[in-house]
């Protein structure tokens, strides 16, 4: 194999291979991003290919070449603005690439001339890939990610001019028609391809994976019926959130909430209208819960609310609110004179208490709820106070149920 043909396999295979790869991941992906990044590299692929070989003959195999360049610059550009939920100015870039082209044919056509190709296919390209730095710039809250990716187009850019401006420079031309292939412009617009390339894919490929790990490790820690954490997510969530808090200096409270005569519920409306009642008891907790408390099923109709920088009495009126809100909703499938209620634990975490003894005293005040008639608020005394003689659980001042 000589040179020349192996320097003209290089892009088309790392190329078609990053192609692969892509498609591949895509499979796994929600949103479209990936799969038009592997579009634009197999169009990448497909188009270096066409330069050496020339199935269609000399004028339309470079015209072709050149268009899918373009069109596959293009295609990438709206995969990496839809990774921020945005459109590429693809208006702009269609009529880019259509002076380009045109360029580019009167190059090959009307007068032969490989300067004039060169420059439009570069120049097409620069505008492209530049357009795409500048919208890429425009979005704020880059990600180390989105750094890397505007870098890689500010590159492309400023390569596509300088390169082959500084070359033409040096060498007085970009070389003659029958030793293209084997000039320095060719050559170095290939080792940069390679590169660029290469990092493009690379970024996109470990950004997507990377996304799909987080997908999974957050399906793996939600519960799927009330779109709440789950048991193992809510403790994983809740030791994080406890070390944190102590680092800090706050308190944190845990509240269990379990709803009253759930077993009723299943029997006397169906197993349909228990499940829409545990999603409104979820949905009702998350809203008053408010950001940046987690909120875990732990199983059947239970659940834990765990809030840093609250206190207990805050906690107990947190509480009081899920009791309240909850007696408003409606619930398809039940009577309209039938409404939910829940009732409530609520303790503080105290120094050097674990998670284990912080849920234990929590679900003491909570069986005291429903001891006391349910639908009621109960918290518990902190361990100091019980053993100076005070009751180990104080009712809540708030309203008694209904």
């Amino acid at each position: 194999m000589n040179s020349s043909l192996f320097v003209a396999l290089v892009v088309p295979t790392l190329s078609g291979i990053f192609s692969a790869s892509l498609f591949l991941l895509a499979r796994h992906q929600v949103d479209r991003v990936v799969e038009r990044a592997a579009f634009a590299y197999a169009g990448f692929a497909i188009g270096m290919s066409l330069q050496y070989f020339e199935p269609f003959g000399f004028a339309l195999s470079r015209f072709l070449s050149n268009a899918i360049f373009l069109a596959s610059m293009v295609v990438l550009s709206t995969a990496l603005m839809a990774r921020h939920g945005r459109r590429a100015p693809l208006v702009a870039m269609s009529a880019i690439v259509v002076v380009a082209l045109t360029a580019l044919a009167w190059g090959l056509i009307g007068e032969p001339n490989l300067t004039l190709r060169v420059a439009a296919a570069s120049l097409g390209f620069a505008a492209v890939s530049g357009l795409l730095a500048y919208k890429l710039w425009r979005i704020s809250g880059p990600t180390l990610v989105d750094r890397i990716l505007l870098g890689a187009a500010v590159f492309i850019t400023a390569g596509s001019v300088i390169r082959p401006a500084v070359i033409y420079l040096l060498q007085g031309g970009l070389g003659t028609e029958q030793l293209f292939f084997q000039s320095l412009y060719w050559l170095s617009l290939v080792l940069s391809a390679v590169f660029f390339l290469s990092i493009i894919a690379l970024t996109l490929i470990s950004s997507a994976s990377l996304d799909t790990i987080e997908t999974l490790r957050t399906e793996a820690g939600t519960d799927m019926l009330s779109g709440a954490l789950n048991r193992r997510g809510f403790e994983q969530g809740a030791i994080r959130l406890i070390r944190k808090a102590e680092c800090q200096g706050q308190p944190v409270s845990l509240v269990l909430a379990d709803l009253d005569h759930f077993k009723q519920v299943n029997d006397h409306f169906g197993h349909a209208c228990g499940d829409a009642a545990i999603r409104k008891f979820a949905e009702c907790l998350v809203e008053q819960a408010g950001a940046d408390v987690l909120v875990g099923r732990l199983g059947g109709e239970e659940f834990a609310i765990l809030a840093s920088g609250v206190a207990a009495p805050a906690a107990r009126l947190m509480a009081e609110g899920m009791r309240v809100g909850l007696s408003l909703y409606a619930l398809d499938g039940m009577p309209a004179d039938r409404r939910l209620t829940a009732s409530f634990g609520v303790a503080q975490l105290t120094p050097s208490e674990t998670l284990a003894s912080l849920v234990e005293r929590a679900d003491q005040a909570l069986y005291a709820a429903k001891a006391a008639g349910r639908d009621r608020v109960r918290v518990s005394a902190l361990p100091e106070e019980a053993r100076e003689g005070e009751e180990a659980l104080e009712p809540a001042r708030a309203g008694h149920g209904h």
